[in-house]
């Protein structure tokens, strides 16, 4: 009798065990979401390649898009003019796709160019031929950073 009982307990324990293995192997888990994102150099002038920021692309979850540009140092309380122009670095065309500012920090700093915009794709922006330039203020015509992003970037 004692052995009848020692052997449906472990008789339960093994089916418990083989249950939550194969609840733990089943396939129809959601897939998991892998966001992209893509950072472009900026770059002091087009003469002198160190770099002193980065415009980043990056996708979220609902298929919009965040683009984002930093600079690692600016000068304390400038309003630094931010452009993002069709073409590239070298050969502009006259197409202005953003005009911002970024306002110096005396540290790195960073402005939202597109937050969460829905009217154009990841993909469709990487097909954009563009350059990011920031001048230093609207009464100084000195570019302070400068670099080809998306598909002028290649």
């Amino acid at each position: 009798m004692l052995t009848i009982k020692n052997y449906a307990s472990k008789l339960g324990a093994v089916a418990i065990l083989l249950g939550i293995t194969f609840a733990a192997c089943k396939d129809d888990d959601a897939p998991t979401l892998s966001l992209r994102s893509k950072e472009f150099k900026l770059i002091k002038s087009i003469a002198d390649s160190t770099q002193i920021g980065t415009v980043k692309l990056s996708e979220n979850a609902d298929s919009s898009i965040n683009l984002s540009l930093s600079l690692t140092k600016t000068v304390k309380d400038t309003v630094n003019k931010v452009y993002l122009i069709k073409g590239i670095a070298t050969a502009a065309l006259t197409d202005t796709l953003y005009k911002g500012e970024l306002k110096g920090t005396g540290d790195a700093t960073a402005v939202e160019i597109w937050k969460n915009a829905k009217t154009i794709k990841y993909d469709s922006a990487l097909l954009i031929t563009a350059f990011a330039k920031v001048r230093f203020s609207a009464t100084k015509d000195s570019v302070i950073a400068v670099g080809n992003i998306f598909k002028a970037a290649k």
